[in-house]
């Protein structure tokens, strides 16, 4: 049965198709996401756009981008705005045109069905680290000891949501094995409607938090939003009718499918890219946990009870800018460690370092180059406590650290009970 579309709906799904298919090549490129291509190419990609952006901006916009200023990534900046802006008014050029050249078709339901099929598996693509790195609770790593011992104001409300939704590693996974599994019936015609209306509710709140919390993939969240609502849209007004109006519909499309063999091998072979990408992103995302676990275990904070330089006792005064006040010690990797030094500002600055458990000696690599070495001599003390001695800035230094265990912290004690008086 041939199924007629009213005009507005013809033309906004060619605004749409035109819209979707061209920010989907920019905002989480399939390519991109699928060859782990890094940050760096992708910035350098986007590099060849920064003079039409300009241009754009200089003549239509006048929303004040400079390329020699602005940051180039397609985000919540100037950049990313002007290249959304200008993809819309290219989709609404575009559709007009199509409109006056297209007006005997009567729908277009197989070509929505294969675009909504290509979307499905962009979402899929675009959601599956965001679902993988939460259920692997890495994307946010419950705080480590700098974080646990920073002050709440000096946090940026982003940062601030990233501390909140790591501290509850339990509700992180639960985030995103709701996003996997919205992204897996995605995937299916049979199960497409439920895993789009699941994924609604992911991404309504993701928005949220994104736009509350001040994150800055505003853009790129909504764009996957809107990608999910144009896949249900044609099951809106049947849910409407199932759910209100209390009458029985069904929800099955037509499935249209590839007669030519070499099509429907070339369909098998697109359907093993998500299975990589899903691979690939839980091989990195477990790196990073077991990462994060070894610092979780061996990380060291350490208030500074005394600071001797040339034998003379430096008080505690909090003008002083050479004495420290806090010392922690981070260790993700073997090839990751360093050392986050407090000024009595409480303003911090972090040197990568190394330890040398045989010589009982701490590597400190100084300036951009990490020619000199500042080597300190440690000795453990009682209760946890350190003692270095070495040079720092020139000057012979020793430094006793009193030991701040961070498992004694409310916040590292504080586990789920179900009977709250037995906390």
């Amino acid at each position: 049965m041939t199924i007629h579309w009213t005009l507005w709906q013809k033309i906004l799904f060619r605004f749409l198709f035109i819209f979707l298919s061209l920010i989907s090549l920019i905002a989480y490129n399939p390519i991109v996401q699928i060859f782990d291509i890094s940050w760096e190419k992708q910035t350098a990609f986007f590099g060849h756009l920064k003079g039409f952006a300009g241009w754009m901006d200089n003549y239509l916009f006048h929303l004040g981008y400079l390329p020699a200023l602005h940051s180039q990534e397609f985000s919540d900046t100037h950049f990313g705005l002007v290249i959304t802006l200008t993809i819309f008014i290219v989709s609404v050029i575009t559709a007009g045109i199509w409109t006056i050249f297209d007006r005997g078709i009567t729908n277009y339901n197989k070509l929505y069905y294969w675009f909504c099929n290509y979307l499905a598996c962009y979402i899929f693509l675009a959601m599956i680290p965001y679902a993988i790195e939460k259920i692997i609770p890495v994307q946010a790593h419950f705080p480590n000891a700098v974080e646990l011992f920073s002050r709440i104001g000096n946090f940026q409300k982003w940062q601030l949501l990233f501390l909140f939704m790591g501290a509850s590693p339990a509700y992180c996974m639960f985030c995103g094995w709701i996003e996997l599994i919205a992204a897996t019936l995605l995937l299916f015609n049979r199960t497409r409607v439920i895993g789009g209306l699941l994924m609604v509710v992911a991404l309504i709140q993701v928005v949220s938090f994104n736009i509350f919390y001040n994150n800055s993939i505003i853009l790129l969240s909504s764009v996957l939003l809107l990608s999910t609502l144009f896949i249900i849209a044609r099951a809106i007004p049947k849910l409407y009718l199932i759910l209100i109006k209390l009458q029985p519909v069904s929800l099955a499309e037509h499935r249209y499918r590839f007669v030519t063999r070499w099509k429907r091998y070339a369909l098998i072979l697109l359907c093993l890219l998500p299975v990589w990408k899903l691979y690939s992103t839980i091989k990195t995302s477990w790196s990073y946990y077991s990462s994060a676990e070894r610092n979780r275990i061996n990380q060291r904070f350490y208030k500074v009870s005394l600071f001797l330089q040339n034998n003379d006792t430096i008080p505690p005064l909090t003008t002083d800018t050479i004495r420290w006040k806090y010392v922690c010690f981070l260790d993700y990797s073997a090839q990751y460690q360093s050392m986050v030094k407090y000024d009595m500002g409480e303003k911090i600055k972090e040197y990568q370092l190394k330890w040398d458990t045989l010589k009982k000696i701490i590597i400190v690599p100084e300036g951009m180059n990490r020619v000199h070495n500042t080597i300190f001599s440690y000795q453990k003390l009682a209760k946890g406590n350190l003692r270095l001695a070495g040079t720092w800035h020139g000057k012979s230094t020793i430094i006793e650290l009193t030991n701040l265990p961070v498992d004694s912290m409310a916040l590292v004690k504080d586990k789920f009970t179900f009977m709250q008086e037995d906390q």
